[in-house]
């Protein structure tokens, strides 16, 4: 067993290393092999980017800066791991190595839905870890939101904010999702209102980005529309900050800064895209306070003595 007190298994989707893993990939995602359509359609995403998903390297710059993080900060062993839920290494891998007193999962998706909440815990419980809880809710916490900030700050780079209209996007999922009670757009709501006040632009939107190839009904309004109607109020510099994403990844470095930076500028728009936090000391150090707020409101573990005996300690 080891010494360590606590180990982080920080989870997040995953995504191609190169363009031999997409069809592992997407089958993963879907459940279901992908159509010859559809895997062109993809390959010729991820070949515009470089022919990868850059999320799997920085998740794992993410884990080791938020293990060095943890570490200066409660001055004892840990271990961070990163897993996936649909690629490589898995969230079973990630788990089997760590070994620490207590086991903690930190998804990396800190807007609640079923799509992303629900499908961590079952990995984890496919995984033998029905015992380990899932950090969460730390969507409104003021280290996530300072860390968008700060990001917003640099892609201005020393404009005026009140010059640029700034649009928030976050993936989309499928109305009825939300209708059923899914808090996913609440919770971002209350994040975008206070980036609001940090960054006051001269005018805003918040609008969904990368909807599925599935059909049905999703959410509205689209990226799209909503770069439409402010270029129709007259703005002609736009900022697009993708709140909903906490990595870049295909859908910011191709449904942003390709498709929807080409339509901006056919509509004689100035196009800025904010970085994701990614590994940032912002948003390592907001993760980190994610941990050691939980550690410092655990239950209280009952020793050899009971409740009441000589090993019973809080936490």
């Amino acid at each position: 067993m080891t010494d360590s007190l606590v180990d982080v298994a920080l989870l997040a989707f995953g995504g191609p290393a190169d363009l031999e893993h997409i069809p592992d990939f997407l089958s993963r995602m879907t459940g279901r092999e992908p159509t010859p359509e559809t895997l062109k359609y993809v390959e010729g995403r991820y070949e515009t980017i470089g022919g990868k998903s850059p999320l799997p390297e920085m998740t794992e710059r993410q884990a080791r800066a938020l293990q060095a993080r943890l570490v200066q900060e409660l001055a004892f062993p840990l271990r961070v791991r990163h897993g996936f839920l649909y690629a490589e290494p898995s969230v079973a891998d990630c788990l089997a190595e760590l070994d620490g007193h207590q086991v903690v999962a930190l998804p990396l998706s800190p807007f609640g839905s079923r799509l992303t909440f629900d499908k961590y815990r079952e990995a984890l419980d496919a995984a033998g870890a029905g015992h380990v809880p899932i950090l969460q809710g730390w969507f409104a916490g003021i280290g996530f939101v300072k860390a968008i900030s700060k990001r917003i700050a640099e892609a201005l780079d020393g404009c005026d904010a009140d010059e640029w209209a700034v649009l928030f996007t976050a993936h989309n999922v499928p109305l009825e999702n939300v209708l059923e009670g899914d808090p996913y757009v609440d919770q971002l709501q209350q994040t975008i209102a206070q980036l609001v006040a940090l960054t006051t632009p001269g005018d805003w939107r918040f609008a969904f980005q990368s909807k599925g190839r599935s059909g049905g009904e999703w959410l509205e309004p689209e990226a799209e529309d909503a770069v439409r109607l402010l270029a129709a109020d007259g703005w002609r510099k736009l900022l697009v900050v993708p709140v909903g994403f906490v990595s870049d990844n295909i859908e910011t470095q191709y449904d942003l800064d390709i498709e929807l930076r080409e339509f901006a500028e056919e509509l004689g728009m100035e196009y800025r895209r904010s970085l994701a936090p990614n590994d940032s000391p912002h948003f390592i150090e907001a993760l980190a306070d994610v941990v050691i707020e939980h550690l410092a409101h655990r239950p209280v573990e009952r020793g050899p003595g009971g409740p009441d005996g000589p090993h019973a300690h809080g936490g």
